[in-house]
């Protein structure tokens, strides 16, 4: 089908643009000047070396990426490595080691024995260094508050903890030093009262100490003061001799019971 034409005074056929969407030009006087636009033809050396540079740069991409999660990889491993390894290592050797006894009391036993608070009330001091910041205070006595409830709450009854109106009016005074050469130590002051002291280092020039190891050190210290004059031999106590444990455990809480004489022997 032709499209529809048009005839021009001059004699010559026009096509009908308007109804019609394709012209067809068939002699030079219906050519208008056109701009030649045709884009010059590519270098084909150009384009080669185009290609092998992004096929260079494509396998370098692909390396980097396997290298970035090989890293990733190895990263991993080492931390697998270095945590969980050897707390399963320990796990193993606590559970193979586990004592038989529910308890350690035969252990700790001594002349004179036991060395114990005899009132239910146990009135307790706390002091800090001189130079320790007052608005510090609360960083101290807060872990050191767990600890206490640790071992006084499975002794019910028989332990409160209460604060003494003043130092020297106490029944437990816990001091927080500086020059001590161990993280903790329990000692008996002289007299014919029990009145045991607990002495814990603590840094008043370096970073704030550690909540965690402040109640660790506190549960294993105050564990001595409250009538365990001795150690555990497994590791998985708190009363253990090197200090790893935060709480009580069932062995010491039993052993503990045992000396204020609210389990007998099992």
């Amino acid at each position: 089908m032709n499209p529809p034409r048009d005839n021009n005074k001059d004699g010559r056929d026009r096509w009908d643009l308007d109804n019609w969407d394709l012209i067809s030009i068939d002699g030079p006087d219906d050519f208008e000047e056109i701009e030649d636009k045709a884009e010059e033809p590519e270098d084909p050396y150009l384009e080669v070396v185009e290609g092998l540079d992004e096929s260079r740069i494509g396998r370098r991409s692909i390396w980097f990426n396997h290298a970035i999660r090989l890293l990733a990889l190895l990263v991993l491993i080492g931390f697998v490595t270095v945590f969980s390894i050897p707390s399963a290592l320990n796990g193993v050797r606590a559970f193979i080691t586990r004592p038989d006894t529910p308890d350690y009391y035969s252990r700790i036993v001594s002349s004179g024995y036991p060395l114990r608070f005899e009132r239910s009330e146990v009135r307790y001091s706390i002091v800090v260094p001189p130079n320790y910041p007052p608005e510090a205070f609360g960083h101290l006595e807060e872990p050191l508050l767990r600890a206490m409830d640790s071992w006084s709450v499975p002794l019910g009854d028989r332990l409160n903890f209460v604060p003494a109106p003043a130092v020297g009016s106490d029944d437990l005074l816990i001091r927080f030093v500086t020059d001590l050469h161990t993280a903790g130590l329990a000692t008996l002051r002289p007299g014919t009262r029990y009145r045991p002291e607990v002495y814990i280092k603590i840094d008043v020039e370096g970073p704030m100490p550690s909540p965690i190891m402040l109640e660790t050190v506190a549960c294993h210290e105050l564990g001595h003061a409250l009538g365990i004059w001795g150690h555990s031999e497994y590791e998985g106590d708190c009363m253990y001799p090197v200090v790893a444990r935060r709480t009580p455990s069932s062995r010491d809480i039993r052993t503990m019971r045992r000396v204020y004489g609210l389990e007998g022997e099992s």
